[in-house]
């Protein structure tokens, strides 16, 4: 899998592109989707690596020691590379997808637009089901295990 530092490029990125992305937890889809794919890693390690030599080239800095405006300005110039379009996809997916895929904590992309979410049975079959009900709500996720 990835390193400890290429996760933390992979907040800071994520985190440039959608502002809430770390605290939607995106990184944990991303990790979900290369367990998957492990194609993926080698995809994100290059990515990585060509952000970095674009970082060193235009600041003589490393993409973790650039402020925001330096890494905007580093993203609207790579905004047209497959890796900057497969990142920005995941951090989107990752914000607004399902929270079983990984990111979207508690719903958190959710509750920005005002989604409650998916209820994954209907209430006239609470009382005669035993698997856990799940419900999404504007204030989280809450889960009921019945018995």
């Amino acid at each position: 899998m990835l390193s400890k530092e290429e996760m933390e490029l992979i907040n800071i990125l994520t985190e440039a592109i959608f502002p809430g992305a770390i605290e939607a937890q995106t990184y944990n889809f991303v990790l979900r989707d290369m367990e998957s794919n492990p194609f993926l890693v080698g995809v994100y390690r290059n990515g990585l690596q060509q952000l970095e030599r674009a970082a060193q080239q235009l600041f003589r800095l490393s993409l973790l020691h650039l402020d925001k405006n330096q890494l905007n300005q580093l993203l609207i110039q790579n905004e047209n590379t497959p890796f900057f379009e497969l990142l920005r996809d995941h951090t989107l997916e990752g914000v607004f997808s399902d929270p079983i895929y990984g990111g979207n904590f508690e719903g958190y992309g959710w509750r920005l637009l005002g989604y409650a979410g998916p209820t994954f049975y209907p209430p006239e079959t609470i009382n005669k089901t035993r698997h856990p009900t799940i419900y999404y709500s504007l204030g989280g996720i809450v889960y009921e295990e019945k018995t």
